[in-house]
């Protein structure tokens, strides 16, 4: 044979021998591709038959898919929590082509009532239960509507048509594609977008939209009546609306919204009506404009010893779990992975929301045999599955029961999140202050005192230390004005703020945060900047330069809650500041009430003026 023959038939062999190869490849795409890139295998067997909207498709607000299963599904027998058995990821595509992948969730619904008919006696839940007759008052009922599903949640600012691509995965195998368009109008909402860390300074938070966020609240743990149930929030967010309020802190607890705290660890659809209680909740944050932590796990939980729920917990064997002790869910490795499942759902179901930052643990020391090491590493582990599923990137913390936690220096942790109940004989400027400056200079990133207290032991302990309220306020304006990112969160909201309507104690610091930009190329503490002179000893000031603007705030050293008899005094205030002409702003730190508005010229590099007032002042300095 001719030898450039053979070499021509092998060289046909070799093409054709590649070309059926690469036919092979084309029909069987990447089955645990995520991105909807690619097209299932050619199956028979359909486990959902179809997706409607339930909602209005508006921009910056809740967009709602029901997808529709079928008796494929059911026969499956799979744990719908359990995204390693079976899992819908919707890849959603904007006009601009930016995608998001979002976890379906498994979902039931339920209609809740106030049978305001029902006349017994609500009780408290670990805490203090109103019967306020001008509040409402009566028994929520959680009626179930239809049957169980799967739905989607999906929040954007883009307007117009959006493409969906569900994927469905058994075991982590591609089995099924769907798609659907929809069509997306302007709400007519300003866009806000999630909080973040403002990252030239580190000190504060900021929207997506670079506005500067300030926190200004309390904690609202768990709803406490056995009887109004979820209804305690219609009625705490309306007053903390009221008063200028605008965060709050909010624990999946034994006692409200843990998944796991019902008839198994890993299945939660006994505490489906929970999970839609929670659904309220956002629902009333968006109303009422509050933010708030979300905390996942209380310490008791996996405590056999402070606040015990060890017991009763799902997780342990003697429950049917599978931990025999509980420091072991840090460390056991199915544990950690049927966890992971859990945080899906989480961010799954709520994860849709500007207004929720995620919260690990409350005091995650208070666990039995607390290791900080495995603890730390099971922290990375976790936010790790976090920021990998979340698509709207949530700022995300944890705590300890004091004020500092080794987990606080993971990069994947936002901000330090202190709490501290030794606040029974002091002004709370002077001892919070130095504590964020030492925690801001030991951690690098922003601090929030999430819990503060005269006292830890009960509600009644501080009511009747401070019936006025003088240490809420002083939260509020230690936090806001000393280097945190917002004012530090009084606990005892059940039985201390609410029996005696102290929400008003929120209102004029945040009224003044409200006029608070703190986005800036230069940023300057004024408690700790050179050359700043007050003429009077007992006169502190607190506040901050920022560029071409002074934000400042003085108060009295010896104004305490059981110290309230305070001298009016006339208060000369010079700070370091350029040449310009100004506008300076006088404002009362209980109403938030603009007092005076008046011109100052500065000609010497310094700013100096005369303030009189008996507890405290604030005041704003900036440009003309």
């Amino acid at each position: 044979m001719i030898p450039w023959v053979d070499k021509f038939k092998r060289l046909i062999s070799f093409i054709i021998i590649v070309g059926i190869l690469g036919l092979l490849i084309a029909c069987n795409p990447d089955e645990n591709d995520d991105n909807g890139n690619n097209e299932p295998p050619v199956l028979t067997t359909k486990y959902i038959n179809g997706i409607t909207i339930l909602s209005k498709s508006e921009t910056n607000d809740k967009i709602e898919f029901e997808l529709y299963e079928n008796d494929n599904f059911h026969d499956l027998d799979v744990n719908p929590y359990d995204y390693n058995q079976f899992k819908i990821i919707g890849v959603f595509k904007t006009p601009s082509s930016e995608t998001k992948n979002i976890h379906a969730f498994w979902y039931q619904d339920f209609e809740l009532i106030l049978d305001t008919n029902w006349k017994g006696t609500p009780n408290g839940i670990s805490g203090q239960a109103s019967t306020n007759p001008d509040e409402p008052q009566g028994l929520e009922r959680a009626i179930p509507t239809g049957n169980p599903h799967y739905r989607l949640r999906y929040n954007t600012q883009e307007i117009g048509l959006h493409d969906l691509k569900i994927n469905i995965y058994l075991k982590n195998k591609l089995v099924q594609t769907l798609n659907y368009e929809f069509d997306v109008i302007d709400s007519g909402n300003e866009y806000q977008g999630v909080l973040k860390v403002e990252q030239t300074h580190k000190r504060n938070l900021v929207y997506d939209n670079g506005k500067t966020f300030i926190a200004v609240g309390q904690n609202t743990g768990w709803y406490t009546s056995t009887t109004r149930q979820s209804v305690d929030y219609d009625v705490w967010f309306s007053k903390m609306h009221e008063n200028n309020a605008n965060f709050a802190r909010i624990w999946m607890g034994v006692w409200n919204f843990s998944l796991h705290f019902g008839d198994s660890y890993d299945n939660f659809d006994s505490r489906q009506a929970r999970a839609l209680r929670l659904d309220k909740v956002f629902n009333l944050a968006d109303e009422f404009d509050i933010h708030f932590m979300l905390t996942f796990i209380n310490h008791g939980q996996f405590s056999a010893s402070v606040n015990p729920q060890w017991i009763e917990n799902p997780w342990n064997v003697r429950n049917g779990g599978i931990l025999s002790k509980p420091y072991q869910f840090f460390t056991n490795a199915e544990a950690k992975e049927t966890y992971k499942q859990q945080l899906i759902y989480i961010i799954s179901r709520w994860g849709y929301s500007d207004k929720v930052i995620w919260e690990l643990w409350n005091e995650v020391d208070w666990t039995d045999n607390y290791n900080a090491l495995a603890v730390t590493a099971w922290h990375n582990e976790m936010t790790n599955v976090i920021k990998e599923v979340d698509a709207y990137d949530h700022l995300i913390t944890t705590s300890y029961k004091g004020n500092t936690g080794s987990a606080y220096s993971s990069d994947n942790i936002d901000f330090a999140n202190p709490h501290d109940y030794g606040y029974a004989n002091v002004n709370v400027m002077e001892k919070l202050v130095p504590i964020i400056d030492s925690l801001y200079a030991k951690y690098q990133k922003p601090i929030l005192q999430s819990e503060i207290g005269i006292g830890w032991q009960n509600g009644a302990e501080n009511r009747n230390a401070d019936p006025t309220g003088v240490s809420i306020k002083q939260n509020q304006w230690a936090g806001i004005m000393g280097g945190s990112l917002g004012g530090a969160m009084n606990w005892w909201w059940d039985s201390f703020v609410h029996p005696l309507d102290l929400y008003y104690r929120f209102k004029g610091a945040g009224e003044f945060a409200k006029k608070m930009d703190l986005v800036g190329e230069n940023y300057n503490l004024l408690h700790k900047l050179s050359g700043v002179k007050i003429n009077n000893n007992n006169t502190k000031i607190l506040g901050y330069i920022v560029d071409d603007r002074i934000y400042g705030y003085l108060y009295d050293k010896k104004w305490t809650h059981k110290n309230t008899n305070i001298n009016e005094k006339t208060v000369n205030v010079e700070i370091p500041f350029m040449n310009g002409k100004y506008d300076l702003e006088i404002y009362d730190t209980d109403s938030g009430e603009l007092l005076l508005t008046t011109e100052v010229i500065i000609s010497n590099n310094k700013f100096s003026y005369s303030f009189s007032f008996k507890e405290d002042k604030a005041f704003i300095l900036k440009e003309k």
